[in-house]
């Protein structure tokens, strides 16, 4: 494998290989990595570099005209987002496949069996253990019993964090694409694609037109290509690449760009509990960490609603799980910041270690006897996620904003309807009301929830921009078909989140990765037998010129 900057390459030496990656994250790297021993020659191209660039980053620039996302939430650089995402994984319930009644255009093309052969290998690719039956976590020594809560009401849900090779952190690809080597692999960094070309007709794929930073233009040709440039950006650039096709590539029925769905989660703790229960919620919900032929992995639990209440009250799935927020004084804070060799706030942090001897020495015990850190707490509670239901006027358009490249930035219209904001609520009620049943800590409920105003919470995106070229065997409704490859044009596929039909609640992460290596088998076996038929066409074409 080797990395070369496009800034650097001659523009008229040919650029040619069977499969162009276009992206160099999770799904883009899967892909590459499932394909290593295939005989084909791949080219990951990434409009980043090797390391953060504001130059870059400037690129990832949109336009909001809906609810507000977070700017900050992508990153353009080799690796992708693998560089900044918190390691948080967990598949998809069976349920969230399936369609609903109360939520219209809901349902995947395929159950959870389709993906289930792949989630274990997409587990191990992200840092994480293969998760058993029913995706909760392994049952462990030394803490409390899950809560007996109604299963009328509300189910389990258990998330793991990715281990990554550096110590603590998660998975990040970015070292793993520079060090290894792979001989059919080749990667260009500063190369953001400007047109995707297909034939006269606009059905078949042709070639990449890419630019470097300083608007050096190439042409990639390939024999396919993926793109994995995440929810804004795959839908942007087919948007874009619309010289044959007006309205651009897959998008006949106006589709590309809408169902704009992320992840809303509330920006303040939907369930407070006193801070000195800290213990017995740590207890309930983790984190724990778990030692087996795996590894060491982290654990962290929640409550969601329940698939029947859901279908009761016309509901989206719905999750929420513990967050603390440390107090301005915490010793163990100031004493890792002084570890780090942060000076910012020196002389606070000694303060704040001298005057609180005591919880220094709890926390050197804890950590000594692999019990929970006593910290000072300001406020624990249940932070909240929920899905979203698909809506044609949530959707990224292209702005008449250009950026520095000449492409038209996207302008973002993210919505959040009645039935998110209903969600969050019944799981606060149901919640509150299992935790007074069975004894456990008293629950105070977030203001909007017990004056039912439900207008008044504030939510906001978990940086999951999904469904913007969405999944679907019927093409008035979708932009690709259930192996990803784009409606009406040939040997162009489109991977990551963007192809959700629905989200559900779970982290999107483990979902990119298991569909990534569904679509490689795909490309193994379309690519090679693409090959082999045009190899016995030969001999008859020569003939024939004959």
């Amino acid at each position: 494998m080797s990395v070369q900057d496009f800034r650097t390459v001659d523009p008229d030496a040919p650029i040619e290989t069977d499969l162009c990656i276009i992206g160099s994250g999770f799904a883009g790297w899967t892909i590459a990595e499932e394909l290593r021993d295939s005989g084909l020659q791949i080219l990951i191209v990434e409009s980043g570099g090797t390391k953060p660039e504001p130059d870059s980053d400037a690129l990832n620039e949109f336009e909001c005209v809906g609810v507000p996302l977070w700017k900050d939430g992508r990153s353009r650089i080799l690796g992708g987002t693998s560089e900044i995402w918190t390691g948080r994984c967990i598949p998809l319930d069976d349920d969230d496949y399936e369609p609903h009644p109360w939520v219209p255009l809901s349902g995947w093309p395929f159950g959870s069996k389709t993906i289930a052969p792949y989630l274990d290998r997409a587990s191990t690719y992200l840092g994480a253990r293969p998760y058993g039956s029913g995706g909760l976590g392994p049952a462990t020594g030394g803490r409390t019993a899950r809560p007996d809560v109604d299963a009328a009401l509300l189910s389990h849900v258990c998330w793991q964090y990715s281990q990554g090779a550096e110590k603590q952190k998660p998975t990040r690809l970015r070292s793993d694409l520079l060090t290894r080597r792979s001989s059919n692999l080749r990667i260009l960094v500063h190369a953001t694609v400007t047109h995707l070309n297909t034939d006269p007709s606009g059905t078949n794929f042709e070639s990449v037109e890419i630019a470097d930073p300083q608007g050096k233009r190439a042409t990639v040709r390939a024999r396919a290509a993926v793109l994995c440039t995440g929810g804004i950006e795959n839908a942007r650039i087919l948007l874009y690449s619309n010289r044959t096709l007006p309205n651009g590539l897959g998008n006949s029925y106006d589709i590309v760009g809408r169902f704009l769905m992320d992840h809303p989660h509330t920006a303040e703790p939907l369930i407070r509990f006193d801070p000195r229960e800290r213990a017995r919620i740590h207890a309930l919900f983790g984190p724990y960490a778990v030692s087996s032929t795996h590894g060491k992995h982290m654990f962290i639990e929640g409550l969601a609603l329940s698939p029947e209440l859901r279908r009761r009250e016309g509901l989206l799935t719905c999750t929420a799980w513990p967050e603390e927020l440390y107090a301005a004084d915490d010793p163990v804070t100031a004493a890792k910041r002084l570890a780090s060799g942060s000076r910012s706030e020196m002389v606070r942090d000694f303060a704040s270690i001298v005057a609180q001897p005591g919880l220094v020495l709890g926390a050197l015990h804890a950590k000594l006897t692999k019990r929970l850190v006593a910290r000072k707490v300001d406020q624990i509670g249940l932070i909240a996620r929920s899905d979203q239901r698909p809506d044609p006027d949530s959707r990224i358009r292209l702005s008449d904003r250009r950026d520095r490249l000449g492409l038209p930035m996207p302008q973002i219209d993210w919505r959040i309807g009645v039935q998110e904001r209903a969600s969050f609520a019944a799981l606060a009620r149901a919640i509150a009301s299992e935790f007074r049943r069975l004894g456990l800590p008293h629950v105070e409920l977030a203001h909007w929830v017990r004056e039912g105003r439900h207008d008044e919470a504030v939510l906001v995106d978990s940086c999951h921009p999904s469904g913007t070229t969405r999944m679907v065997s019927d093409v008035r409704y979708g932009v690709v078909d259930q192996d990803c490859q784009v409606h009406g044009v040939a040997h162009l596929y489109v991977a990551g989140s963007s192809v959700f039909p629905t989200v559900g609640h779970a982290n999107p992460t483990l979902m990119i990765a298991a569909l990534a290596i569904r679509l490689a088998h795909h490309l193994r076996t379309r690519l090679s037998a693409d090959a082999a038929a045009a190899s016995a066409r030969r001999p008859s074409d020569v003939l024939t010129a004959g």
